[in-house]
């Protein structure tokens, strides 16, 4: 759930900040994005434009895609812990 709403945040915020926007995008908060949601790469092979339906259709992609891996790690790590080498 927690990649899921990360991405739901980062494809937000794009939408806030997109080319006809006033609002500038940080390039630093944009990093953290990409380091939070590292799927999100997906969309620069892409390239849709905001708004469309394959922008929607490619995020919902990457979010699954993160939450996916938020999953694993999460499992993992409980693994760790519950049975230390």
């Amino acid at each position: 759930m927690f990649g899921f709403a990360i991405t739901a945040i980062f494809v937000s915020y794009q939408m806030l900040t997109d080319l006809q926007s006033p609002i500038q995008r940080d390039s630093a908060l944009m990093i953290v994005f990409i380091i939070l949601c590292p799927p999100s790469l997906l969309s620069i092979a892409f390239g849709p434009e905001v708004g469309t339906n394959h922008f929607y259709f490619l995020w919902i992609v990457i979010a699954l895609l993160n939450a996916g891996l938020y999953a694993t790690v999460r499992a993992l790590v409980a693994r760790r812990l519950h049975h230390p080498d």
